[in-house]
């Protein structure tokens, strides 16, 4: 049978709440009872009674050229850049139910985590860490996610996302994941959906969105690390002792982008405040300073230093 969409997405990017919003809210698919919300928050209580109309797949399970049915309608969920600050911060715990925390001090990866978070290898190349056999310490999961943001091009969503798009069906509509977290946006995109591939969506009521956004881990610190980076360039002294291991590596790589020749230190914990990160950098030695290889540039050229870091 000919389904009225395909919604196609990375895990943890919300494609489950996607397929239930059209589902419920299409007045070409039966009437569905109840809401989609599991124990853990997510989107995946088995017990609705979908339709067949709306499919749902991670397009990465599927080999080249990762879709099915591509002459079918497709809403794409991308990622973009600026949406892994706020994703990262919770995506181990809701995608797949699989509650990898990575707040604590010593972080342990499941065989069902590592099948659908590609970081064995990365780990064992990077850190001589086996996940199969050891936990992971926080300051290395700190310094695996900063790398991550001074080469966002390298990161998993990114990657897998560029291919995603490389491949898309003809007639896909593209739904960005940072519209999910607010309600104004959520309601606007489906609506563009709704337009371009005709889903017959009745939008009048979006309470269940509200629900959404009050189980989704961190929505109201969702701009956090980005108001600390304000406090320090404004010189500013705040407490920031409770930011999570993924706003720490996003406050170091801003570090070592914006302060030249400066590497973050190595350790569980971190700076208590942004006043100790001023005074910090302030006092940082001179006879340490040296051109950082975690930097894939140095003044808009490519980094001699990183290239030969990335050959060893």
């Amino acid at each position: 049978m000919s389904r009225l969409v395909n919604v196609a997405f990375q895990g943890g990017t919300h494609g489950n709440f996607l397929r239930y919003c059209i589902d419920k809210f299409s007045t070409k698919t039966p009437h569905i009872d109840g809401l989609p919300f599991s124990v853990n928050n997510t989107s995946h209580n088995l017990e609705i009674n979908y339709s067949e109309s709306v499919n749902r797949y991670h397009p990465t399970d599927n080999p080249a050229p990762y879709f099915t049915d591509p002459e079918e309608p497709h809403i794409l969920v991308t990622v973009d850049k600026k949406d892994l600050l706020f994703l990262e911060r919770w995506v181990t715990l809701r995608a797949g139910d699989y509650s990898v925390d990575t707040d604590n001090d010593e972080i342990t990866l499941t065989k069902e985590f590592l099948r659908a978070f590609l970081w064995k290898e990365k780990l064992e190349k990077h850190y001589k860490i086996d996940v199969s056999k050891d936990t992971v310490p926080r300051y290395i999961m700190r310094d695996f996610y900063k790398m991550s943001f001074l080469d966002t091009n390298k990161n998993g969503f990114i990657e897998i996302d560029n291919l995603l798009r490389s491949h898309m069906p003809k007639h896909t509509f593209c739904f960005p994941l940072g519209n999910f977290w607010d309600k104004e946006q959520f309601k606007d995109t489906l609506a563009q959906a709704d337009k371009e591939l005709d889903l017959g969506l009745d939008l009048s009521d979006l309470q269940v969105h509200d629900i959404f956004l009050t189980k989704l881990h961190n929505i109201s610190t969702r701009h956090r690390a980005l108001d600390i980076i304000q406090a320090i360039q404004n010189k500013t002294d705040i407490d920031i002792s409770n930011i999570d291991t993924v706003e720490q590596a996003y406050l170091s790589s801003w570090i070592e982008e914006n302060n030249s020749f400066v590497v973050v230190p190595q350790s569980n914990s971190f700076f208590k405040s942004t006043g100790e990160i001023i005074r910090w950098l302030q006092t940082y030695p001179e006879h340490y300073k040296a051109m950082n290889p975690n930097l894939p540039k140095f003044n808009g050229i490519p980094n001699p230093f990183h290239l030969w870091n990335l050959k060893k």
